[in-house]
C-alpha cells in the first residue's frame, strides 16, 4: 500500500486537476493497538469513486492530529494528493449517523411516540373519570321537597331516576378507574422501553454537535472502490495486566498463571467489532536524552542567596488503572479465547484472535483472556513476627517464558480456594520471583518487648547507654510438622562512635539475609503443636552529648 502523511495546508502542494466532485464516506474504527497509555487507532474509509480527480470527505474525532499527523494508506493505482482538516464542517451530526445509529434513533422515536400516545389515552380516561365524579356529585346535591307538595307517583319516579342515574355514574366511574389503572401500567412499560431504546442509542455513541471532516484529494485513472486506512494516535485509552494465580501444592508444586488484560477507552466513540492488538510499547515516551544543565560552583557570603539550578523535569509515568475486579468462582473450567503473544525487542505484543467491541461507557473496562501458562514452583513459608500475626505461604518460581510477566493486579488461589487480591511486579524473562499465596492461620506469631514487670531484664537507659530486651515466638498450631523461615531486622550501626552489641538466642541461621543489612533469618522445623522462642538483647553505647536514633 502507498503511504502518505497529512499536510495541513494545501498551499505547499502542487495544484491537482480540477476537482470533479466531493464524496462523503463513513470512517468507522476498524483496528486499534492499545498501549499501557494511549492507542493507535485505524479507521477504514471505503467509497465507490469514478475516474478523475476528487475529494473524499469523512468524519474524524476532535484533536485527531494532536499527537502528530495521521498516516493514510491506500491501494496502488490511487494517487493521494493534499489532505485538509475541516473543523466543524458538518453542523447537523445526524446526517452522519451509521445505519445502526439510524435504526436505534428510529427505535427511540417510535418508543417516544408510543409514550405520548399512551399519555393521551390516560388524559382521556381522566376526563371520563372527572365527568363521572361530577354526575355523582350533582345527583347527590338534588334536595328533596315537602312530601305533600309532590304527587306520590312523581316522587317515586324522581327517586327512581336519581337512583338509576347515580348507579350508572358509579359504574362509569369504576370503569374509568379500571381503565386508568391499566393505562398507567402500560405507560410504565412503554417508559421503560423508551429508556432502554435511549440507552441503546447512547451506547452507539452517535455524533453530536459540529463534526470535523478530513478531506483527502485523490486521482483515479479508472472508476473503482477506493479504500483508505487512516491511523492516528490518541491518549484516551489504556490497558493493564490482570492475573489469576493458582498454586498447586505438593512435591510437584506449580503456579498456573491465567494472564488477562483489562482495556479502557475514553475516545467518545464506539469501537465496534475492531481488530485488537495489545502492546507494552510507549509511543509517547521521550526519544531524545535530557540536556545536562551547567553546574557552576562559587563561594560567597553565607547570607547571600544561592542560585538553584533546575534540571528538565522528567516525563510523568503512565497512568495505571487498578480497579479491583470481582473474583468469581466457576464450577467448571470454561473454554476461553486467548491471544497470541509476540516478543518484539523489549516490547510484548498480544494479537487478540477475535473482534472486540468497547464503548467509553464501559467504565469498568473490557476484560480479555490472553493465555494460560504453568511454571514450576517451590513452596516456602515466611514469618515476620515483628509485624505479622501469622506466617505466609510463598511460592518461589523462575520465569522460564521467552517474555516478561508484566506488572498488574492478581486474584490469588491456593488449592482451588480464593485467597484474595494483590499486586504483582514485573518478572523479566529468566528472573526468579517469590509470590505470596496468603496467610497460614495455624502458624501464630508474637513479638514483645520485655520489661521489668515480667521479671526479665528490660529497658535500661542512661544518658549514653541503652539496653533493650525483646523476643518473638513462632507457634505451630496445625496437626502437621512445618518448615519455615522467620525474619527479624536486627539493629546495626555504621558509625564508629556508636557501639552496638546484639545477642540472639538462638542465633540466626543467616545474617544479612538476601544482602539486606542486619536482616536475620531463622530456619525452623516445628513439629505439630511446637513453639519456638527467640530472645534478642541489644546494648547501645555512644558518647555523652549525643542522642540515639533507634526504635525496636
Amino acid at each position: 500500500m502507498t503511504r502518505f502523511l497529512l499536510a495541513t495546508a494545501l498551499s505547499t502542494l502542487p495544484a491537482m486537476a480540477a476537482l470533479a466532485d466531493d464524496f462523503r464516506a463513513d470512517a468507522p474504527v476498524s483496528a486499534v493497538t492499545v498501549y499501557p497509555e494511549g492507542a493507535s487507532i485505524t479507521r477504514l474509509v471505503s467509497a465507490e469513486l469514478p475516474a478523475g480527480s476528487h475529494r473524499l470527505l469523512f468524519p474524524v474525532p476532535p484533536r485527531m492530529a494532536a499527537y502528530g499527523p495521521p498516516q493514510i494508506r491506500t491501494q496502488s493505482g490511487v494517487a493521494l494528493g493534499a489532505t485538509q482538516l475541516l473543523n466543524g464542517y458538518v453542523t447537523d451530526a445526524e446526517t452522519l449517523y451509521s445505519e445502526e445509529q439510524e435504526a436505534a434513533k428510529a427505535s427511540v422515536e417510535a418508543a417516544r411516540e408510543a409514550v405520548v400516545g399512551k399519555s393521551n389515552e390516560i388524559e382521556r380516561a381522566q376526563v371520563a373519570l372527572a365527568a363521572a365524579d361530577a354526575r355523582i356529585a350533582f345527583l347527590a346535591s338534588v334536595k328533596g321537597v315537602a312530601l305533600d307538595a309532590i304527587d306520590p307517583e312523581a316522587l317515586r319516579n324522581a327517586a327512581g331516576m336519581i337512583g338509576s342515574e347515580t348507579a350508572a355514574a358509579q359504574l362509569e366511574k369504576r370503569t374509568a378507574m379500571e381503565a386508568l389503572r391499566g393505562l398507567s401500567e402500560q405507560l410504565d412499560v412503554l417508559k421503560k422501553a423508551l429508556a432502554q431504546s435511549e440507552a441503546d442509542l447512547a451506547r452507539l455513541i452517535p455524533p453530536q454537535g459540529a463534526i470535523d471532516m478530513l478531506a483527502v484529494s485523490l486521482e483515479l485513472d479508472n472508476p473503482q472502490t477506493v479504500s483508505l486506512e487512516v491511523e492516528s494516535l490518541s491518549r484516551e485509552a489504556a490497558w493493564r495486566a490482570d492475573y489469576d494465580l493458582r498454586l498447586t501444592r505438593g512435591d510437584d508444586a506449580s503456579v498456573q498463571i491465567d494472564r488477562k488484560a483489562v482495556i479502557f477507552q475514553y475516545t467518545n466513540e464506539l469501537w465496534n467489532e475492531v481488530d485488537l492488538v495489545l502492546s507494552t510499547a510507549d509511543p509517547f515516551a521521550r526519544i531524545v536524552p535530557s540536556e545536562p544543565p551547567v553546574n557552576q560552583a562559587s563561594i560567597g557570603s553565607s547570607l547571600e542567596k544561592r542560585s538553584k539550578v533546575s534540571s528538565a523535569p522528567p516525563l510523568a509515568a503512565s497512568q495505571r488503572y487498578a480497579e479491583a475486579d470481582s473474583a468469581g468462582m466457576a464450577l467448571e473450567e470454561p473454554m476461553v479465547i486467548v491471544a497470541g503473544v509476540k516478543v518484539e525487542g523489549i516490547s510484548v505484543r498480544y494479537d487478540y484472535p477475535r473482534k472486540v467491541t468497547l464503548s467509553p461507557r464501559d467504565r469498568d473496562g473490557l476484560q480479555l483472556a490472553l493465555d494460560t501458562v504453568t511454571l514450576d514452583a517451590e513452596e516456602e513459608i515466611t514469618a515476620v513476627p515483628r509485624f505479622d500475626d501469622t506466617a505466609f505461604l510463598m511460592a518461589r518460581m523462575r520465569n522460564t517464558l521467552p517474555e516478561p510477566i508484566l506488572p498488574g493486579e492478581a486474584s490469588i488461589y491456593r488449592d482451588g480456594v480464593f485467597v484474595g487480591r494483590g499486586g504483582i511486579d514485573l518478572i523479566p524473562a529468566g528472573a526468579e520471583e517469590v509470590l505470596s499465596f496468603g496467610p497460614l492461620e495455624a502458624l501464630r506469631l508474637e513479638w514483645k518487648l520485655l520489661n521489668n514487670d515480667t521479671g526479665d531484664r528490660g529497658i535500661v537507659s542512661r544518658s549514653n547507654t541503652r539496653e533493650q530486651a525483646m523476643e518473638f515466638t513462632v507457634e505451630n498450631l496445625s496437626a502437621e510438622p512445618v518448615d519455615l523461615t522467620a525474619l527479624f531486622a536486627l539493629p546495626y550501626s555504621e558509625q564508629e562512635d556508636l557501639e552496638l552489641d546484639v545477642e540472639a538466642r538462638p542465633r540466626p541461621t543467616r545474617e544479612d539475609h538476601e544482602k539486606k543489612r542486619g536482616l536475620g533469618a531463622w530456619d525452623m522445623e516445628l513439629a505439630a503443636g511446637q513453639k519456638q522462642v527467640v530472645r534478642i538483647d541489644v546494648t547501645f553505647d555512644w558518647p555523652t552529648g549525643s542522642g540515639l536514633n533507634w526504635q525496636p
